[in-house]
């Protein structure tokens, strides 16, 4: 039904077929349902997050689009990522997000509604006079010494002024009459708690003995639930259960959604949520326990698949069933439950773009398992397994850290199992993870050391270990970058590797080529490349290949190869690629140097930083930096030079010899020979690593020409003559 309606409404707003497939796989992906000619890859969070954001600009090419987040204090890191996203790339059309939160969100994501395209506003408590104002539309005719008395404890806060007249509700003493509340009897000494948790406790006690066993199950539910989950879990007949609702809601303690575009029309509600954990707090620890037991059940029961659209609810009941009293004997059954659930809700979550969760969900599927248990229970996965995919999951989200502190616990546990090549295969993914994060020597430490094993048997395992580190070779210009990367070609092509990860193969040996100056050929092992991500349908892949290529080029065509970085941009910009379209931004803005249009450049990559939001990007500024010291504007290029972090810190060559190149043109402007030639040779020093044809070596070498000759050093003027000029702007 629900594949259905996501197939008819995409036909209606997506007339381009290319499009409607995009989009209609990844939007499947978020909703759960199957859609045609999704074969079940693992798609980026990437990837998927630009479908997502593809689908509100075309939905915002018709009408305005807002888009409204309620209580987001209590939303997952996924979606407040995607909203970020969102905001950040959706350019030039009318896509309003509105988000609604308590200061908790503030603690949990700091920095969240601050920034480029955002602005905050922070609600204060009321005025006493604007808290009498609010009494008044409540109730009219209050009298005024209750009415300050309620103002007088609310203390500015709107909620508490609400539930005491909800209170009021409870007692009659307030009653609708033609759509507004009235007074139906005489106020009395208005007794009014000194906190909101006492006052809603208050109001609960009141309830009548056979509605409030209900709240109670309805605050194991969730804040929001059809009436058919309650009478499931309550164990009570509809008819009274239906009718407790009624009751329950013309006293405000739950509310009904009417809104007809609302998934959850129809289903109840705490009015408030403060409200759900106070009931929730009435309920004894094995009161808890039976009810989430009955709530997992019947969420197993009632989605498809076993509950999988909801595994990650259904882990947190069993979560807080076994929390509630851990000393049962059937806690050994509950765990293996709650296991199988978390490795769902991970599953799921990397399905639908959201790692860092999946790496969540994975760990503590693997914490779940006692102390020295070693086994695999039941046919789950071991818990070094599961440690492992959450190690990639947390190597996806960037947080290379945490990373390869899971790979590590999943190496501990395959070595205490008597299991070699798992413990080889999870130090390859904390080499993948220290790579990502940096620090090269430790990455080919574990990368080396696993492949010693995992060569003994060749598979897919070891074609990635030898793929990333003769990546590593590659990229730091460490010795065998020829042989590893030639070897991990010819190994994943004789075990018919995917079309995706042979074009990981071929990139990786162009490589090589374009840093040892040989750019012809490395350009016809990226074109491969790009023939096998065009192949595999593979946007971000597609994207990257083109970059390499685009780089290649760069010394031999320089007009192909802006050609080309536009489109590699187009593709790395459609896949939600930051990082590399940063890149194909640089090299657009290199190529177009080349060609002596230099306003050209600085148009391209102010557009990045101002249009593409890229701005926080040190590479990408380092780069303008350059730019910027070339047409003699020092005071920004030092500005920015003086804010490099990440970037200083990495042991990159690539990223040194451009910090240098930026330090090299500064000292130029500033008329300093001296540090001119230092700063040029030091750029040059990188070229065993980053290749004689890399732009910083080919922009430098001339530079420190100039200055030897500026110093009359004629020793240092031999050692830098030019074998090539670029050319220089227009004067």
């Amino acid at each position: 039904m629900a594949a259905g309606k996501l197939a008819d409404g995409l036909d209606r707003l997506l007339p381009d077929e290319a499009e409607r497939v995009y989009i209609s796989l990844r939007v499947g992906r978020l909703l759960g349902v199957p859609v045609a000619g999704d074969d079940g890859d693992t798609l980026s969070r990437e990837d998927l997050f630009a479908g997502w954001r593809l689908f509100f600009e075309r939905l915002a090419a018709d009408n305005p689009v807002v888009l409204l987040v309620e209580d987001a204090q209590y939303a997952d890191s996924g979606l407040l990522d995607f909203l970020d996203y969102l905001i950040d790339w959706v350019r030039d059309l009318p896509v309003y997000v509105l988000v609604l939160a308590r200061p908790e969100l503030g603690q949990a994501r700091p920095g969240f509604g601050a920034g480029r395209n955002r602005s905050m506003l922070t609600l204060d408590p009321l005025d006493r006079g604007s808290m009498d104002a609010l009494v008044d539309a409540l109730v009219p005719a209050m009298p005024a010494a209750a009415r300050a008395t309620i103002t007088g404890q609310a203390q500015g806060i709107p909620l508490f002024a609400v539930e005491v007249v909800r209170s009021l509700i409870d007692r009659d003493v307030v009653r609708p009459v033609e759509g507004v509340y009235r007074l139906a009897a005489d106020v009395g000494e208005l007794a009014v708690p000194d906190s909101l948790h006492t006052l809603l406790a208050a109001r609960l006690d009141a309830l009548g003995p056979e509605v409030r066993p209900l709240v109670a199950d309805a605050a194991v539910l969730g804040s929001t639930f059809p009436a058919e989950a309650l009478i499931a879990v309550s164990g009570r007949d509809e008819p009274a259960v239906r009718a407790a609702l009624a009751e329950l809601v013309r006293r405000e303690v739950f509310t009904v959604s009417a809104d007809r575009l609302s998934p959850e029309r129809g289903s109840y509600g705490f009015a408030q949520q403060m409200l759900r954990q106070v009931a929730y707090e009435t309920l004894s620890r094995r009161d808890r326990k039976a009810r989430h037991l009955k709530v997992a059940a019947h969420l197993r029961g009632a989605f498809p698949g076993d509950g999988e659209e909801v595994a990650e609810v259904v882990a947190r009941h069993y979560l807080d069933a076994l929390n509630a009293v851990p000393d049962d004997p059937d806690i050994g059954a509950i765990r293996a439950q709650a296991i199988g659930a978390l490795i769902r809700a991970a599953e799921r979550a990397q399905r639908s773009g959201a790692p860092a969760r999946a790496a969540a969900s994975y760990a503590a599927a693997a914490d779940l398992t006692p102390a020295g248990e070693t086994g695999v229970t039941d046919g789950q996965p071991s818990p070094g397994v599961l440690w492992e995919r959450a190690a990639e999951a947390a190597d996806i989200n960037g947080d290379w850290a945490r990373a390869t502190e899971l790979a590590g616990r999943a190496r501990d546990y395959h070595l205490q199992a008597g299991q070699a090549r798992a413990a080889a295969r999870a130090q390859a993914i904390a080499g993948m993870a220290l790579t990502g994060w940096g620090r090269y020597g430790e990455a080919r430490e574990h990368l080396t050391a696993a492949l010693e094993v995992l060569k003994a048997s060749p598979d897919a395992d070891t074609v990635r270990a030898l793929r990333d580190l003769a990546s590593l070779h590659v990229n730091a210009g460490l010795p065998d970058a020829e042989r590893m990367s030639a070897e991990a070609l010819s190994l994943g092509q004789a075990l018919d590797v995917s079309d995706r990860e042979l074009s990981d193969l071929f990139r990786t040996r162009g490589l090589y080529f374009s840093l040892t100056n040989r750019r012809p050929e490395a350009a016809a092992y990226y074109r491969e490349s790009v023939r096998l991500a065009e192949k595999a349908g593979d946007t971000r892949r597609l994207g990257i290949a083109l970059l390499s290529l685009g780089d290649a080029l760069s010394g031999i065509d320089p007009g192909a190869a802006a050609e080309t970085a536009r489109a590699a941009a187009g593709h790395l910009r459609r896949a939600g690629s930051r990082d590399h379209l940063a890149v194909a931004f640089v090299n657009l803005g290199l190529a177009l140097l080349m060609l002596g249009e230099w306003d050209a450049a600085d148009a391209e990559l102010n557009l990045a930083v101002d249009s593409d939001g890229l701005g926080d990007l040190e590479f990408l500024i380092c780069s303008h930096a350059w730019l910027a010291a070339m047409r003699g504007d020092t005071d920004t290029a030092q500005t920015v030079l003086d804010g490099l972090a990440d970037l200083r810190a990495s042991e990159d060559p690539q990223s040194q010899a451009l910090i240098s190149m930026v330090e090299g043109f500064t000292a130029a402007d500033r008329n300093r020979p001296q540090d001119t030639l230092r700063h040029a040779r030091a750029v040059v020093a990188h070229a065993g690593a980053i290749g004689i044809g890399h732009d910083c070596v080919r922009w430098a070498w001339p530079l420190a020409a100039r200055a030897a000759h500026d110093l009359d050093d004629t020793a240092a003027s031999s050692s830098c003559s030019p074998c090539w000029t670029p050319t220089s702007p227009a004067t």
